[in-house]
């Protein structure tokens, strides 16, 4: 059971202890005007860019048909944090005085602006439950105590998003197109390099190259006859002499053995001679295979070249291609669709709330306060009371009454309370720079 059970009671009470109550709704009510007025107000500003699709379709692997280039939320999230970079953020802090004077150091300067600028990315609309990363908007956002501000930033980075993008694919582009042209110039100076060293090698192995082996062969099937032939005639001509009578006296038999003994000779002469040649020849044939496959693997080198001199010469012309459409912006490119505007009402809490939830703070706190006083002070203050508590019914009931005196000493300390308390408003305010 409670101090107060019916509306005599709460009346009562209400009497006693409106006093704490209307100075506990004081200090609330000061309170929440305090707290509205240094409640900052914070603007909010947005643009609004449009991704527009490409109207030329470029190759998957790249735009120009070789440069990396990576979707559009990747590029986005790419440009973001450049533009969200600690000496991108400080710059914009110092030509648009967002910390003028503030005691603030630049890490924290840099915490708060990554909180106040944003950049989100509106997903386009997908055919059933796959995503490409697709987008079809981005939106730009900047909040600060000034509207104007906030929406010279809010513009300033969507111009700058937009102009980034441009600049990475162009850039992106034309180093593709350097690449392949540079790739194009080295396959064609390897290739001409080659070639001198396969006719230098040609020339100075000439007689081990296919055509001047095939003469050597031939070559060496006509001494292998003309050997043959020698043989055939040194056994004619040793046999020949093995029948003269070498005893003979005869002038005839003696010069004719004499005349067999010389041809013998040159014959053995000019087979000596033919056998050191085909034996050249061998030697010649022997190695020959071995100059053969270097100058087959110079060939397959060069085959390989030429490939890659092509591949690079196609890819070359497709990134002239891309770089074409990336001069002529028919490729995805982000258009600036809607300016920030001058913000017109904050974003932020209404300090209207802000007070009235101090005068509402107040209020319950002191209702608080004074039901607690009654419970700790558990006083009979009525006949009624007297009776339902203790079942006992006063023969007479005197009421209270305050001496004038003391009466007049409370109400003193009452004004000097309120007194006190506004003059401690005051001090705060003008602490606060509120006055």
């Amino acid at each position: 059971m409670g101090p107060i059970q019916n509306l005599h009671e709460a009346i009562s009470f209400l009497r006693r202890r409106w006093k704490l109550m209307a100075f506990v709704l004081l200090l609330g009510t000061v309170g929440g005007l305090i707290l509205a007025v240094r409640t900052p107000r914070v603007y909010s500003a947005s643009a609004v860019i449009q991704v527009i699709n490409p109207v030329i379709a470029v190759p998957e692997d790249g735009a120009g048909g070789g440069a990396t280039t990576p979707d559009v939320t990747r590029r986005v999230q790419v440009i973001e944090q450049r533009l969200m970079s600690r000496e991108a953020l400080l710059d914009l802090a110092q030509r648009y005085n967002l910390f003028d004077g503030a005691p603030i150091s630049p890490v924290e300067q840099v915490a708060q602006m990554r909180q106040s600028f944003s950049i989100t990315s509106v997903a386009a609309a997908q055919q059933g439950f796959t995503r490409d990363g697709s987008l079809s908007a981005l939106i730009v956002s900047a909040s600060d105590r000034n509207p104007e501000t906030a929406a010279a930033i809010a513009n300033e980075l969507a111009n700058e998003l937009v102009q980034q993008s441009v600049d990475a694919r162009q850039s992106n582009a034309q180093q593709a197109l350097d690449f392949f042209r540079s790739e194009e110039n080295r396959l064609q100076a390897a290739i001409t390099g080659l070639e001198d060293d396969i006719a230098s090698y040609r020339s100075t192995n000439e007689a081990y190259m296919p055509d001047a082996v095939t003469a050597r062969r031939e070559e060496q099937g006509r001494l292998t006859e003309s050997l043959m032939d020698l043989q055939t005639r040194i056994s004619t001509a040793q046999n020949e002499l093995a029948t003269q009578d070498t005893t003979s006296r005869r002038a005839v038999t003696q010069r004719r053995i004499a005349q067999l003994n010389e041809d013998i000779d040159q014959l053995t002469h000019q087979a000596s001679v033919l056998n050191a040649r085909v034996a050249e020849i061998q030697d010649l044939l022997t190695r020959a295979p071995g100059y053969q496959q270097q100058v087959q693997a110079m060939e397959r080198q060069m085959e390989q070249l030429q490939t890659q001199l092509t591949a690079a010469a196609d890819r070359r012309r497709e990134a002239e291609l891309g770089a074409r459409i990336e001069d002529d912006q028919q490729s995805e490119r982000f258009e600036l669709l809607e300016h920030a505007l001058v913000p017109l009402y904050p974003v932020s809490t209404s300090r209207k709330k802000v007070a009235l939830m101090g005068v509402i703070a107040g209020l319950g706190l002191g209702g608080l306060l004074a039901y607690a006083l009654e419970w700790l002070q558990p006083v009979m203050r009525t006949a009624q009371r007297m009776e339902r508590d203790l079942n006992l019914r006063p023969v007479v009931s005197i009421p209270f009454a305050m001496p004038r005196r003391e009466k007049r000493r409370r109400q003193m300390i009452w004004a000097f309370g309120g007194l006190v308390l506004i003059a401690a408003a005051l001090a705060v305010g003008l602490a606060t720079g509120l006055f």
